[in-house]
């Protein structure tokens, strides 16, 4: 099972990390709003397989037409949300996809 099949199966249990809902609060973001965002469709754009802690990703999804990244973790029978954020243009190249 592929890393998005993962994401999946867990879109009906999200548990954000305080970090997440200080990042999603500083963007004005509601969890009710990236849940959505989630389940509406997303893009996995980086994998992180190596990291000690469990294989994590960022995808790339959509908030009232702006672009959201959000780093998360399948876990158990949860989607952990790490962080959230929206990506700087400046940063990002490939519509939000590519790091510059």
């Amino acid at each position: 099972m592929n890393i998005k099949q993962e994401i999946n199966l867990r879109l009906n249990n999200l548990k954000h990390t305080i970090h997440a809902l200080k990042e999603e609060a500083s963007d004005g973001i509601t969890a009710e709003q990236l849940e959505n965002a989630l389940k509406s469709g997303f893009e996995v754009i980086e994998e992180y397989t190596d990291d000690p802690r469990g294989i994590s990703c960022m995808v790339l999804c959509s908030i009232a037409g702006k672009p959201v990244h959000v780093v998360c973790a399948p876990h158990e029978d949860a989607l952990i949300i790490i962080t959230v954020y929206i990506p700087d243009a400046s940063k990002w190249t490939d519509n939000y996809k590519k790091r510059k």
